[in-house]
């Protein structure tokens, strides 16, 4: 079982180490990554070619940063993941995932244990879960250390 609706990732930099491309190829996730034009061959050579996306210069120059540097520095994943919200539109999604590329692994909570989950159905059942409400603009997964699992001491 895989999600209903596309997974983005967003990258710069990281084609040899691919976390986050690996984690969702290991749960046959299908995801495509978004990258700088200048990276494109470093990802094609190491990820499926129909799985990169580059993102268009026009996002990155007209994305805002919102300080005083602009283009002085690394404007973020902030363009990319504006492409993907325009790209999964202009497929015909009416949501999507947006990711970053350093994910490892998936963990789910349950009766204080994490388990490490090994399908898309994570993806699916969140996906449900946000469908019975009509209010949520935005969902998606805790990071690992903002849920601590416990241990009950003994008096």
């Amino acid at each position: 079982m895989n999600p209903s609706h596309p997974i983005y990732i967003v990258s710069k930099g990281r084609w040899e180490s691919r976390s986050t491309v690996k984690t969702l190829q290991r749960m046959k996730v299908p995801f495509k990554i978004i990258v700088e034009a200048a990276e494109y061959e470093n990802y094609c050579s190491v990820i499926d070619k129909d799985n990169v996306l580059i993102l268009p210069q026009s996002y990155l120059d007209r994305y805002e940063t919102c300080d005083e540097l602009g283009d002085l520095k690394s404007k973020g994943p902030g363009a990319a993941r504006n492409y993907a919200w325009n790209h999964a539109i202009q497929s015909g999604a009416s949501w999507h995932w947006v990711m970053d590329d350093n994910i490892i692994g998936f963990l789910r909570l349950n009766r204080n244990k994490k388990g490490l989950v090994y399908t898309g159905a994570i993806f699916k059942a969140a996906e449900d879960f946000v469908k019975r409400y009509y209010n949520v603009p935005l969902a998606g997964f805790n990071y690992n250390s903002f849920c601590k699992t416990t241990e009950l001491l003994a008096w």
